[in-house]
């Protein structure tokens, strides 16, 4: 063999062996992030959830300034009556007793992290509550909601709430 032609499949065995290694190194590196994304989203969809689990437990208390952090200041609560508020005058009825939850019991929630500073919270809740500005006496109410989060400086705050009567599971009025 000629000294030409070796040094040509040398040069061949070089490029070959690199592209290998490139091939495995972008491999491992996907594998890598993709074994990594689970976990980063879970853990996301833990945090999404403890802080709805804070919100409904704050709207049993009527705790204000919790209510206050967790819902953004731009909130559009659309509630199953139809009536839409702002964060001011939600926490205003809460705040003067017109609007008192006694009980929220989730049924079925289930969340979605989507991109990395939003999550979409879709399910069910059973709903014990007074609202003055409806009738006059407690109620019992079936919804299907539909919430969604963003992350803003950190935190995860509440920027939609949508709901919607189960008229199949409410009690009548």
């Amino acid at each position: 063999m000629s000294v030409g032609l070796q040094s040509q499949n040398w040069r061949g065995s070089v490029i070959v062996t690199r592209l290998s290694l490139w091939f495995a190194l972008s491999v491992g590196i996907t594998g890598l992030l993709a074994a990594q994304a689970p976990s980063a989203s879970g853990s996301a969809e833990k945090e999404v959830m403890a802080v709805e689990q804070a919100r409904t437990t704050a709207l049993e208390r009527s705790d204000i300034a919790a209510l206050d952090r967790i819902m953004a200041d731009d909130v559009t609560y659309v509630h199953a009556s139809g009536k839409v508020d702002t964060k001011e005058s939600y926490l205003s009825a809460i705040r003067s007793g017109q609007l008192h939850y006694i009980s929220w019991q989730p049924r079925d929630l289930h969340v979605r992290i989507v991109g990395d500073s939003a999550a979409v919270i879709d399910g069910e809740y059973t709903v014990r509550v007074t609202d003055s500005r409806v009738q006059p006496s407690p109620f019992d109410i079936n919804l299907f909601i539909l919430t969604v989060y963003a992350r803003r400086n950190g935190n995860w705050q509440q920027i939609a709430w949508q709901s919607t009567r189960n008229v199949a599971a409410s009690p009548s009025k």
